[in-house]
């Protein structure tokens, strides 16, 4: 019986330790969505699966398809459709630029694990030197005018200073609107 007890505890010391390890280990970012969820290939076979789809927390990048989401972001933010789709076309791009095939760290970092939609609700880091200093993806995004805070986060209050409203509104305004080509 307690030869029992002893193999169970420690193979739920084994999950543990593994399911950590998915947190600070790097793996590649193997799929990108858009701006703000990507698939981080956990179990390196090279497959996006749907227990490796990462909503990331604390931003919330533009619709990169017309939908509810993409009206109110239009509403709210006072863009054009043409304007707010090349914003989530852009931060798209810029997640892929910055993520795709490359490595990353991932930490769950909201208050609960999950979203609505089943997808791990984590932050990402990557570009790490060689004393383990990393980019933040979400400050970048948002430094980028690609993002904003997704107000409803446990992180809001940290990432505010790295929003920039006025920027966005410019940079679709500027950019997006005269190279839109879709």
């Amino acid at each position: 019986m307690k030869t029992n007890i002893i193999i169970l505890l420690l193979f739920a010391l084994t999950l543990c330790v593994n399911f950590v390890s998915a947190e600070v280990i790097p793996h590649k970012v193997i799929k990108v969505i858009d701006g703000d969820t990507v698939y981080i290939d956990f179990n390196d076979n090279g497959i996006p699966e749907q227990n490796e789809k990462i909503r990331i927390n604390g931003i919330d990048t533009f619709e990169t398809k017309l939908n509810d989401g993409l009206e109110w972001q239009m509403k709210l933010y006072g863009l054009s459709q043409d304007e707010a789709l090349g914003l989530g076309y852009y931060g798209k791009e810029f997640a892929k630029k910055e993520l795709l095939n490359k490595p990353v760290k991932a930490e769950y970092t909201a208050e609960e694990k999950f979203d609505k939609n089943n997808r791990h609700l984590m932050s990402i880091y990557y570009n790490c030197n060689k004393n383990g200093k990393c980019k933040n993806y979400e400050e970048e995004v948002l430094k980028a005018g690609l993002a904003t805070i997704y107000t409803k986060s446990n992180l809001a209050v940290q990432l505010k200073p790295y929003e920039n409203i006025d920027k966005i509104k410019v940079y679709a305004k500027n950019h997006i609107s005269s190279i839109w080509l879709f």
